[in-house]
């Protein structure tokens, strides 16, 4: 038996107070004299021993016995086996290295380095050492046949010169992802022993806040399992960061300076090119600056932290977006709907629009103004069950057929032609995805848009259809309705001058791009990318131009991460491109990872928490002393006898005193 915290045992020592108690214990005082005795000579007897003044000796030791059992619960006791196999060696390590941007602070890395030297000297001959590097995804640096197979005199400088052969890349910290491999990695070298080793597994990483932990989330964890952690820190810990502001003028880029609270500066300067641009940043605040047109790179000087300091850009580039129109009638004719579709999407310096005709190829913004034949509505249904959006304007009530045919039902509602004044827009649900652009108050307001003319029709005879917008007189005025994987959004009146002023109001344009928003290119998009993110290679590029102006060369459209912040051209397709990537924001939050948020996720952590774990022999038995304290809790049954002992005592006293009483002749 030994006690985690022994100072406490020093409270034994209380044990002389009911000891005490009972020995100064004397008879009554009080007595009455008789007149028929005052003539008697008294007698007198021998002192009465002090020994015999102990009258209820149980009740002293069940007294004595609970201060004894409250001293050794404080004290937490344990047992303290198995400590000779962990002596001995026989322990199974992962060794987790992050190896992520944030671990580029000044003078972090080498401390690092100097933390696995430690975890390495620690091993002793009968241990087992595997180590994995995390950032953006985990790897494997040296596996566990890796270090068996080496002679023990060269395991340390096998390993050493593994990690002196690296350096942190610029990905983000998967914190999770490396403890789940970690986990992983042991779990396969114990899956065929009849003896497992004690497995744990320790990191050394800043452990910055902008870790990513949902991998571990919900996750099992092998029993005996022990995650240390042993976290470095550098001198400066606050942070100024630089990221891409949205911006009106698609020529002007802006760009957001983030201050810490806690920083003791605000005074910071943006270099572009030759120029210079004052920022005054509050702590705690953040302000938007713009620069000039083309630039490409800003730098952010004044910042105690400068490995974030770079922000890369990319200019914005007109998006191709293939477009359809199924109706009647000429694209130039001002009074049909044509004409106002290919006007809202027009070219311009953010979209690049590409018209096709018929159903041959189908566009990934197509509207359908018209009856189609069966062959042509087979292929639209067919596209729409393959997860794509298409607008149906009913524009005549000898549409039904093809409504029918593209829900794919057999019996379709029927169209009947309104009567009677104008509509107007009522009951529009604002909550719809389709419409949660205009939930503002701003932009909600369709009173001033006028319907000449609908057509009628029963949802109910449509599965699952959704009404998300209403005449004032109650008829369905827009519809959207699933397909297979996609959906189709109905307009019961067309939009052209002869049904209704829709396209000539300021909601024309909004709400059609609003409708198509998953479909094809974001129209006007910053072409910004963060480090470890595909970038967009299209089958007919031949190759990237690094930003350190290396070639890759792209067979077939492979896939190409950014592994490095910086601007990437592709070159050899139908047009070339730019894409700006920089380094991911989570990587500039520099403060400590709580040890609660840990905790919260399931992680075993071993010695409680986040603090260092020292590397000498007795600070080591200490920390193996605390972890079997942990996990056996002798101190909970220590406080259940305490709990017991207190009743028998308060049975025992109060039997003693009726038993007294009664010798007293006190009535009870």
């Amino acid at each position: 038996m030994n006690f985690l915290v022994p100072f406490y045992l020093l409270g034994a020592l209380a044990v002389a107070v009911p000891i005490y108690l009972h020995l100064r214990r004397k008879p009554p005082k009080d007595s009455v004299e008789f007149s028929s005795l005052m003539f008697l000579n008294s007698t007198d007897y021998p002192p009465v021993k002090r020994s015999r003044l102990l009258e209820n000796l149980p009740l002293l030791l069940l007294r004595c016995l609970a201060l004894l059992l409250l001293a050794a619960l404080f004290a937490r006791p344990f047992f303290s086996g198995g400590e000779e196999s962990i002596e001995k060696g026989q322990v199974r390590t992962v060794l987790l290295l992050d190896t992520s941007a944030s671990m580029r602070r000044d003078g972090l890395w080498e401390m690092a380095q100097a933390e696995v030297a430690k975890v390495l000297a620690e091993a002793e001959s009968g241990d087992e050492v595997a180590i994995l590097t995390v950032d953006g995804s985990a790897r494997t640096l040296v596996n566990f046949d890796d270090w068996r197979e080496a002679a023990e005199s060269r395991r340390e400088d096998l390993a050493m010169g593994a990690i002196e052969s690296l350096e942190p890349s610029w990905q983000g910290t998967d914190l999770g992802l490396g403890l789940l491999a970690a986990a992983d990695l042991l779990a396969d070298a114990v899956a065929d022993e009849e003896m497992t080793l004690e497995g744990r597994i320790v990191v050394v990483s800043d452990l910055q806040e902008g870790a990513n932990l949902e991998a571990v989330a919900g996750a099992t964890w092998q029993d005996g399992l022990k995650v240390e952690l042993r976290p470095v820190e550098a001198d400066a810990s606050t942070n100024a960061t630089l990221a891409v502001a949205p911006s009106q003028d698609p020529a002007r880029p802006m760009v957001r300076v983030s201050n810490d609270e806690v920083s003791e500066s605000g005074s910071f300067t943006l270099k572009v090119d030759d120029d210079e641009i004052s920022a005054l940043v509050p702590p705690g605040e953040s302000r938007v600056f713009e620069l000039p047109a083309g630039t490409e790179e800003v730098v952010l000087a004044g910042d105690a932290q400068d490995f974030d300091n770079r922000l890369f850009l990319a200019p914005r580039e007109a998006a191709v977006v293939t477009l359809g129109f199924l109706g009647d009638g000429k694209a130039d004719d001002a009074d049909g709907p044509e004409y106002y579709f290919r006007r809202a999407f027009g070219r311009s310096e953010l979209l690049d629009p590409r018209f096709i005709e018929g159903t041959d190829e189908v566009a990934s913004i197509l509207t359908v103004a018209r009856p189609l034949a069966a062959a042509e509505a087979e292929k639209v249904h067919a596209a729409l069950e393959q997860g794509g959006r298409v607008l149906l304007l009913l524009s005549s009530t000898s549409m039904a057929e093809t409504l029918a045919r593209l829900a794919g039902v057999k019996d379709g509602p029927s169209l009947e032609e309104s009567s009677g004044r104008y509509a107007m827009l009522e009951g529009i649900d604002f909550d719809h995805p389709l419409l949660s652009g205009f939930s503002d108050p701003r932009w909600r307001d369709f009173t001033e848009v006028h319907f000449w003319h609908h057509r009628k029709l029963d949802p109910a005879a449509l599965p699952g259809t959704q009404v998300i917008a209403r005449f004032d007189n109650g008829d369905p005025a827009w519809l959207e309705m699933p397909v297979g994987s996609g959906s189709l959004v109905v307009m019961s009146s067309g939009w052209h001058p002869g049904d209704s002023q829709l396209a000539l109001s300021s909601k024309f344009v909004p709400l059609l791009y609003s409708i198509f928003a998953e479909q094809g290119p974001r129209v006007g998009e910053v072409g910004q990318f963060f480090v470890g993110d595909s970038l967009p290679v299209e089958a007919s590029d031949r190759r990237l131009i690094l930003p350190d102006g290396g070639i890759h060369e792209l067979v077939d459209g492979a896939e190409f991460r950014a592994n490095e912040p910086g601007v990437y051209r592709v070159e050899g397709g139908s047009r070339g491109r730019r894409y700006a990537v920089n380094l991911r924001q989570s990587e500039s939050l520099f403060r400590p990872l709580s040890r609660e948020s840990l905790i919260a996720l399931g992680v075993p952590l071993a010695g409680g928490g986040v603090e260092k774990v020292p590397a000498e022999e007795s600070d080591k038995r200490r920390l193996r002393n605390r972890e079997a304290e942990e996990d056996q809790h002798l101190w909970r049954w220590a406080a259940m006898g305490l709990l017991v002992l207190l009743v028998v005592e308060s049975a025992v006293a109060s039997r003693g005193s009726y038993a007294r009483s009664l010798r007293e002749g006190v009535p009870s």
